[in-house]
Parts: structure tokens; C-alpha cells; sequence
């Protein structure tokens, strides 16, 4: 599909993402908590189905990418390779077709309480760059097997066969790993396999960062990079060659809350602000949509401003 001059030029594209995260990253990575040592990953009745923030996924679909490797599509497939030599190290199969664009405002992923979505109509001025700031909410009071996902992402469209990529702070268990504590990691989930780098802990009222970048183009194949700004890379992404993203969101998206009053952060609300959606080097219009699961719950986005830069989203806890 590709030709050895391309795939050259991704390689080095991940490279360059990657050393640049490592070289800017000024935070450390922390042990986890006491209660760490007994958290296992939240999995489905079965046990066979982990947990991501785009829903269950089968546990073998489900890998970790360490610092120094890259995900990218050759030939129809699917693979990971290590960024200082461009070996191969894994075949994780075919990868999805590219679904076509839809304007449908509904994921296909049933814990996504509230919400607010942008789409790029104008798919010749792809997004190259969307930024958001938020500080790390409360421990909830009740911290009971909840699993409460935080996080700005990327589409290449709505449907069963689209993928996202998102940097995702994540309170409780995931297939990441995690716990009664608030983490980090950046993911990218198709709708056949899900990739993490590593799992970062971080406190209440921290400031973060969750940053995606095109890094590369040639022809209709993109690269894009998931990062927290100012973390280390081994809990970044690279994945190069994948269909153009257009489709923006702003999430909360929760498992196992059977009490709401006490199971989301004490605060009554997150501001996800700072908003920035570039389109090259120009600023987007944009117009952010609010969605709410349940009509009349506590939960719920709010658009504060649709500026770029200087956006904000707030999603409501109660």
C-alpha cells in the first residue's frame, strides 16, 4: 500500500514525537497507592471482557505499547514497531476500513454520560492539533468499583468501525491497570484492538494537559500522537497511517456509579478549558454540541465558550 521512502518517513515521524515528549517531560512517575496492590483491571461478568474508555473490549484485544514503540498501518495491517530501528514486533491483524463520514452525533459507546462533539465538515482543512487543559477532580467520597474516564478525543467518525485517540485521565480500574486513585495514559482504540502506553498517577489538583498532533500526511494516511503535556512518553501514543480524524469530543464516561450522589468528585462540575482545534496553523470555527445520556440527570455538558483558542466545556458531576 505503502512504499518504503513512506514508511520510512513515519518511522522517523514517531521518533522525532517521541523524543520530543521525552526531552519536555518535567513530571516523574509516581508508585501507585496502598490500595494499588489489590486492584485488578475491571472486567465484564465473564471475565473475559476488560475495560477501556471505549467500552468492553475481549482481553486479548487489549495491549500495552511501551516507551519507544509505535503502532502504524501497512498494508492493510495493523502493526507495531520499535521507533529506534523501525523492526517489527507485533502483527495485530487487519486493519478497519475507512467508514464513510457521517454527521451522527451518537459514539457507539454506551458509557459516555455527557458529552459535547465537533465535526470538521471541511475534511480538506484536516485537524492538526487539539488541546485541552482540565485539574484533576476530588476523590469521590463513595470509592466503591466505579471507573470514571476524563478525557478530549479524536474520531474518524461515529460508527462500529471507527477508531478514537485520547489522552485519558482515569479514576478506579481499567484494563490499563488503576485503582482507587486518579491516573493517566493516552489510548487508541479501533473496534477491533485497543493499545496504552503506561499508567501515570496523579493527584487531586493537578493541571492537565491532554494534547493530539498530526505529525504526518501522505495522501489520504495520517499520523497522530496522544500526550500529556509536560509526562513522560512512555504513557504517549504514536500511531501513523490511520484515516483523517474529524470528529472532536469532550467526555465524561463512567462504569459501575450506582450512587451518583457519591460515586462522582465531590465538586459539582470539571472545567475542560483552554480549548484550542487547530486546522494547520489557523484556528477553527467551531460550534460544540452538548449530549446528556439521560435527560434530566445531574450529569451533564455545558459549552462555556466555542472559542479556539480559549474554549471551554464543563461537565457537571451533580
Amino acid at each position: 500500500m505503502r512504499s518504503i521512502k513512506q514508511f520510512r518517513q513515519c518511522v522517523g515521524a514517531g521518533i522525532v514525537s517521541m523524543a520530543i515528549l521525552l526531552l519536555t517531560s518535567c513530571h516523574k512517575e509516581v508508585a501507585d497507592p496502598k490500595d494499588a496492590a489489590t486492584a485488578t483491571p475491571t472486567t465484564a461478568a465473564t471475565g473475559e471482557q476488560v475495560l477501556t474508555p471505549a467500552g468492553y473490549m475481549d482481553k486479548s484485544k487489549v495491549h500495552f505499547i511501551p516507551q519507544g514503540h509505535f503502532l502504524s498501518v501497512e498494508n492493510g495491517r495493523l502493526k507495531q514497531f520499535e521507533a529506534k530501528t523501525g523492526r517489527l514486533i507485533a502483527d495485530w491483524g487487519e486493519a478497519n476500513a475507512t467508514p464513510a463520514p457521517s454527521k451522527g452525533p451518537v459514539p457507539y459507546v454506551t458509557g459516555w454520560i455527557a458529552y459535547a462533539y465537533w465535526t470538521n465538515t471541511n475534511t480538506s482543512k484536516p485537524i492538526t492539533n487539539f488541546t485541552t487543559t482540565w485539574t484533576v477532580p476530588s476523590q469521590p467520597t463513595n470509592k466503591g468499583s466505579q471507573t470514571l474516564f476524563l478525557f478530549n478525543g479524536l474520531q474518524n467518525g461515529t460508527t462500529s468501525s471507527s477508531f478514537i485517540i485520547q489522552p485519558v485521565l482515569q479514576w478506579g480500574s481499567s484494563a490499563a491497570g488503576g485503582g482507587k486513585y486518579w491516573a493517566i495514559t493516552n489510548w487508541y482504540v479501533s473496534a477491533s484492538n485497543a493499545f496504552y502506553g503506561s499508567l501515570v498517577t496523579v493527584s487531586s489538583g493537578t493541571s492537565l494537559t491532554g494534547v493530539m498532533k498530526q505529525t504526518a500526511v501522505s495522501g489520504s494516511n495520517y499520523s497522530y500522537n496522544s500526550s500529556f503535556t509536560g509526562y513522560s512518553s512512555s504513557s504517549a501514543l504514536q500511531v501513523n497511517n490511520v484515516p483523517q480524524v474529524y470528529w472532536a469530543a469532550e467526555t465524561l464516561e463512567s462504569y459501575g456509579v450506582s450512587t451518583p450522589s457519591t460515586m462522582y468528585p465531590p465538586d459539582a462540575d470539571v472545567a475542560l478549558k483552554s480549548i484550542q482545534i487547530l486546522q494547520g496553523s489557523t484556528n477553527a470555527s467551531i460550534t460544540w454540541t452538548p449530549v446528556q445520556a439521560t435527560s434530566g440527570a445531574a450529569q451533564k455538558a455545558v459549552v462555556v465558550s466555542n472559542a479556539s483558542p480559549g474554549g471551554e466545556v464543563d461537565i457537571y458531576f451533580r
